[in-house]
């Protein structure tokens, strides 16, 4: 009967101890599976944020076109006023010499 109980308890204390381990070893799976998780959130929020600067400067350099472009309509809109201008001023005068003649 005492070999009986001696035996249980060798059994029951391997048991826990395997149970330990096995326990161990799922940890071990949880604690790599969290750490992957992080990289990954990490990797996303470094592409996002690196997405987040490409967007940023494609807007601004299609900004700076545009200005660009704005500039160069005001530049070409101010010497057809001013072409327009002399030719007024130019037929007003011919007008003048007429009319003295």
């Amino acid at each position: 009967m005492l070999k009986i109980l001696f035996t249980s308890a060798i059994l029951a204390a391997l048991a826990l101890c395997g149970c330990s381990k096995k326990e161990e070893g799922e940890m071990n799976k949880f604690k790599d599976s969290a750490a992957k998780a992080i990289d990954s959130a990490q990797d996303a929020a470094s592409h996002a944020g690196n997405a987040a600067k490409d967007a940023a400067q494609d807007a601004a350099s299609r900004t700076k076109e545009a200005v660009g472009e704005v500039k160069d309509a005001v530049v070409e809109a101010g010497q057809k006023a001013k072409e327009g201008t002399r030719e007024a001023v130019n037929k007003a005068a011919d007008k003048a010499k007429e009319a003295v003649k």
